[in-house]
């Protein structure tokens, strides 16, 4: 009994505490179930980030393919400074094989782009790469300048007055056609690549010994100021500043861009010209997609007309991507006001295009207070405007504009043109080509296919559009997919083949010359062409190369002419030293550090001379090649014009430009 009890008593008692603290047990309850929820919640969220992970991963996945392909055609398109590097220059034999000369054809650097873009002026174009090089070079430019130009551009020539820096304080970021910090930076390498390979074997850093009389060194560059800086910045890469100034001092000026010297005029040209442009639009008449999207990259770039040329929206796209800017949208521009379409009118009026520099400059500041701070300057009237008056307009001391330096150049061009064809209209048949291949960017109005807006009447912008459409990287990609494929058809296209023979014949005679002249007088040692894209296409052409990555010109691209001599002029019977003869005279073509000697339609004979070299920036070997110089003079005296049937460049351009060839 006394044990029943005290089981009924401990029962009891039990019962007692669990009545006094059924708050502490609810308590404890309560945090069981909250531990529990928090518990099943983390669980959940974990989860989720992992799906989330999951799904970022897929996504950087994607992005990183798509930014992959896209990098490759930015590296082979804007050929950054840091990806130009030595390849296979002056990689010889050297011991069986002297260096006798040089020659490099060149295409400057990266520039501002040729047509006007919506917001164009605003594209970073002048952010300068962080270059202990570039530096340098602007230093050695300050110190040799006076009155804010250098030395070598203050006295009477070609490129007098001409910048040797690209524009930093001309009111936009992005200038029409000109040289950036970037493109002079991309040449300045170049110029260290030829020092590298060529300086001590030709003492390119010597100026003494290289009188202005004895044409050890020459120099030509197109009338732009983009080729003409891109010039000085490769001499001051491969000569030091002790040399640059002098070898920009001598610079001569070629009159083309094709640099056709006296072989430029030819009837055959335009019909080339619109066969090729026939085929180009058939080409892309068979790809409606592609055309359709040229159409919509058009409407969202350029600022007055529609574009349908896909190389022009190709342009346009590299002044982005080149400067690492965003790909831009399509924005509804605002609708301009009665007032401001009155002086439009009026400035038409008054001040029409072609004539534009022949008026007095009263007219154009006629609403110039009014335009000051209403006038939109991305539109047509403004923008001319602006690049003739140049400096903003004071509304405190109300005082005009002066004319400003480019205007005043343009004014100096045009006379100085006028009075050459009238010096010599019986004899120069090239002035038509000559005024349509200068620089506009050198002085007003910086656009290098303004001489075409000059003969057409004002065009309307381009008509306003509520479509939402923003460039993305896939529509690039597409472009420029589209474009290979074009470039491998005109690379293989006939026409343009016979047009590539016309237009590079006066450069690669006036090449072949040099070349026999460094045979004979043992001079020139270096020449060095600078110009454009269209300069190597035709070269590209004309030589037989048929790589479409070849004709696809980047920015900075080199052509380089190497020619050797045998070392050992020894008699093979009489064991004595005799005189060179034209037998121990070789060369060889690098492009962008490719040898593409055993490439060229006439150096794939058994003459050519094969070798094994060490690559010194690989440290591999690989063969390299040289081709006897007898073999380009034969091909520029006796075969150049047979796809044309005929012996000379007159009667090739004339038979080709007859009626039975249209």
């Amino acid at each position: 009994m006394s044990l029943i009890g005290n089981k009924s008593k401990i029962i009891t008692e039990m019962m007692k505490f669990s009545f006094h603290h059924r708050a502490f047990y609810c308590y404890l309850g309560m945090s069981i179930w909250i531990f529990f929820l928090i518990t099943v919640m983390y669980r959940y969220m974990a989860t989720g980030e992992e799906i989330v992970t999951v799904k970022k991963v897929v996504q950087t996945e994607y992005i990183s393919k798509s930014d992959l392909k896209f990098r490759k055609i930015y590296l082979k398109a804007c050929n950054p400074p840091e990806n130009i590097v030595r390849g296979t220059e002056g990689i010889v034999d050297s011991d069986t094989w002297m260096l006798q000369g040089v020659l490099v054809v060149t295409r400057h650097g990266d520039r501002g782009p040729l047509t006007h873009l919506k917001g164009g002026d605003k594209l970073p174009c002048d952010t300068k790469p962080d270059s202990p090089l570039l530096k340098s070079y602007e230093e050695f430019v300050l110190n040799a300048s006076t009155s804010g130009r250098a030395w070598w551009v203050v006295g009477p020539g070609p490129f007098h007055n001409f910048p040797s820096l690209p524009p930093q304080t001309s009111g936009t970021h992005c200038a029409l056609g000109q040289l950036t910090a970037r493109g002079l930076l991309q040449m300045i390498i170049v110029g260290n690549i030829l020092r590298e390979a060529y300086g001590d074997k030709l003492n390119l850093e010597n100026v003494e010994q290289w009188k202005k009389d004895t044409e050890e060194v020459l120099s030509y560059s197109t009338r732009y100021r983009r080729t003409f800086q891109s010039l000085v910045g490769a001499w001051w890469g491969a000569a030091g500043a002790r040399g640059a100034g002098a070898r920009a001092a001598l610079a001569r000026e070629a009159h083309s861009v094709a640099f056709c010297f006296r072989d430029c005029a030819c009837p055959a040209h335009p019909h080339l010209n619109k066969k090729i442009n026939l085929q180009a639009k058939n080409r892309l008449d068979s790809h409606p997609a592609i055309k359709e999207l040229i159409n919509k990259l058009s409407k969202v770039l350029f600022e007055s007309q529609e574009r349908t040329d896909a190389d022009v929206v190709r342009d346009a796209l590299l002044a982005y991507m080149c400067h690492d800017a965003p790909l831009p949208c399509n924005e509804k521009p605002k609708k301009p006001s009665k007032k401001l379409h009155k002086i439009h009118r009026k400035l038409r009026e008054e001040v029409p295009l072609r004539n534009l520099l022949d008026v007095d400059i009263d007219t154009l500041n006629m609403e110039l207070d009014y335009i000051n701070n209403q006038l939109d300057f991305n539109n047509e009237i403004g923008r001319k405007a602006r690049d003739i008056i140049g400096k903003y307009y004071d509304s405190k001391d109300k005082q005009k504009a002066p004319l400003d330096f480019d205007a005043q150049m343009e004014r100096e061009k045009l006379l100085y043109y006028q009075q050459r064809y009238m010096d010599n209209g019986d004899t120069y048949d090239d002035v038509v080509i000559v005024k349509k291949n200068l620089d506009a960017d050198f002085n007003f109005p910086n656009d290098a296919r303004m001489d075409t807006d000059f003969d057409e009447d004002y065009r309307e912008p381009t008509p306003e559009t509520t479509e939402d459409f923003c460039i993305g990287k896939d529509h690039v990609m597409s472009l420029f997919a589209y474009l290979e494929w074009s470039y491998r058809q005109e690379i293989k296209n006939v026409h343009n083949r016979r047009r590539g023979l016309l237009v590079a014949y006066g450069l690669i005679h006036h090449i072949v010359q040099n070349m026999i002249r460094m045979i004979s007088e043992n001079k020139p040692k270096f020449v060095i062409y600078s110009g454009h894209d269209k300069t190597l296409q035709a070269l590209i052409l004309a030589l037989g190369l048929n790589n479409y990555q070849h004709y696809n010109i980047q920015y900075a691209s080199r052509m380089i002419f190497e020619v050797y001599r045998k070392s050992d002029l020894r008699d093979e019977f009489k064991f004595t030293k005799r005189k060179a003869v034209a037998q121990d005279f070789y060369f060889r073509v690098v492009y962008n550090g490719e040898d593409v000697t055993n490439k060229l339609v006439f150096c794939k004979a058994r003459h050519n001379i094969v070798m094994d070299v060490v690559d010194p920036t690989e440290e591999k070997m690989h063969k390299t090649y040289l081709c006897p110089i007898e073999n380009i003079v034969r091909f520029i005296h006796d075969d150049y014009f047979a796809p044309f049937n005929a012996s000379n460049y007159k009667d090739a351009c004339a038979t080709y430009g007859s009626v039975k060839h249209m």
